[in-house]
């Protein structure tokens, strides 16, 4: 499609809403680069599935006829000053090329984006659909896809596809009307604004940390595997009393691995919970002080090593995320939030959750004594809260083994299970994504 050719764009409406319509149709006052069309949606009781019903009115109206891609809006859509039709071709045709189901004008919230060109980022999951191209491929997914009541919209096509995109910076952001028929919560005042900010707030960040590892690269392989072997690292190992079992898992667990300096932390049935397992840290970090260490480990009684567990790539890695200013090292995790490359197996993270196996530098000892545990947060999150400049080894070298019971969490063996299989698959389908564009990530990143 060329600069000539007006696109396809489905206005969202319901009838009633004269004052959306009356706007929208301002918006869009003298594009030629779009073809209006209002769509009367279907009015239901729970706004999101009116929404949903007509979305998939106006795809299957579409499947038969010669169209690539339309853009679907909503009547709350508005322009922001970065917009300009060249630039929106020029991301359509290049999203195009890249294989996109779909192309966002603005998110209000994202999670997990990577740069894949100049002006476009693949995003893992999002919301706000009131500025989306979507490409005819993807039309029947939308359509053929069963909608519950408690569901939206934007998460529902969110959740169909590998192959998003968003733009940045965003050409599309909302109105606040001051009410919403799909979505209630955004009726409290000043949301919507607080939601795109924060939103294009978090990806200058994640092009700040792009840019600063771009220029702090950091390789090691050169170090002589006598380096490895000859270090032994200060490892605690945190067990209830009465897990006798843990005990001795934990220990063959270790058994032969000369490379970890284990000293085994009780901790007594009244000390379960956040915050007895916070003091039981300060206790750790405390020895750490006095004894000089510049790294520790510590690590849960349930936790276990992977298949890609070795004393090499551990070593390795330690030794690089210190040269590149790491406070965490965790082994593996069971939630994050955005993850960026810096090397094969090692990642960036903004945030942790569920971790039994975690490296921490001298550099954060003291941040760790002097914070006042938060006893809303679990360890794990208040650590993550805390903490800056936090990293992951993937493939992960620690996973937790189930016993029967959970000791110092709330999840049981296979929720545990779950959570980190889910992660691990997240990352997985990132780092798919990432070979798939890696030819221009190299010429962005040097990653």
């Amino acid at each position: 499609m060329n600069n000539f050719q007006s696109i396809p764009t489905y206005i969202i409406n319901l009838k009633k809403r004269t004052d959306r319509k009356n706007y929208i149709l301002k918006e869009f006052e003298d594009r030629s680069e779009f073809d209006i069309n209002i769509v009367n949606a279907e009015e239901r009781e729970i706004g999101a599935v009116g929404l949903w019903s007509t979305i998939v009115e106006i795809l299957n109206s579409l499947i038969n006829k010669e169209v690539d891609y339309i853009i679907l809006c909503e009547d709350d859509h508005k322009f922001t000053y970065e917009y300009l039709p060249q630039n929106l071709f020029k991301s359509i045709e290049v999203a195009k090329d890249k294989g996109a189901d779909i192309l966002v004008g603005g998110p209000s919230w994202f999670e997990n984006i990577m740069q894949v060109s100049e002006n476009l980022y693949w995003v893992e999951k999002f919301t706000g659909l009131q500025f989306t191209v979507i490409f005819k491929k993807f039309f029947k997914s939308i359509a053929i896809a069963e909608f519950l009541e408690n569901e939206a919209a934007d998460k529902k096509i969110s959740q169909l596809s590998c192959n998003k995109m968003l733009i940045y910076p965003f050409i599309s952001t909302q109105k606040d009307f001051g009410y919403s028929d799909a979505t209630k919560k955004n009726e409290v005042p000043g949301r919507i604004d607080h939601l795109f900010s924060n939103s294009l707030e978090k990806i200058r960040l994640i092009n700040k940390v792009i840019h600063h590892y771009k220029l702090n690269p950091v390789k090691v392989d050169d170090l002589s595997f006598e380096i490895y072997d000859q270090t032994k690292i200060p490892t605690y190992v945190i067990n209830l009393e009465t897990r006798v079992d843990c005990l001795e898992y934990i220990k063959r667990e270790f058994e032969g691995k000369i490379e970890f300096e284990i000293t085994i932390v009780p901790i007594s049935q009244q000390e379960i919970g956040p915050v007895g397992l916070w003091h039981i840290i300060r206790k750790i970090i405390m020895l750490a002080v006095d004894n000089d260490d510049d790294v520790i480990i510590i690590c849960k009684d349930d936790h276990q090593f992977t298949e890609s567990y070795s004393k090499v790539r551990l070593m390795r890695n330690i030794i690089e995320a210190h040269y590149q200013g790491a406070d965490i090292l965790s082994g593996g995790i069971g939630h994050f939030s955005q993850i960026i490359p810096l090397t094969e197996e090692r990642f960036w993270m903004d945030s942790f959750s569920h971790t039994q196996f975690i490296v921490l530098y001298k550099k954060c000892f003291n941040k760790i004594l002097s914070e006042k545990f938060d006893d809303g947060f679990s360890v794990d999150d208040f650590l993550s809260e805390i903490i800056s400049n936090k990293m992951i080894i993937y493939p992960f070298i620690s996973v937790p083994r189930g016993f029967g019971s959970s000791d110092t969490c709330q999840q049981g063996d296979q929720e545990k299970h779950d959570i980190f299989e889910r992660c691990s698959n997240r990352i997985n389908t990132m780092m798919e994504i990432r070979a798939k564009y890696m030819s221009y990530t190299n010429k962005i990143s040097s990653l």
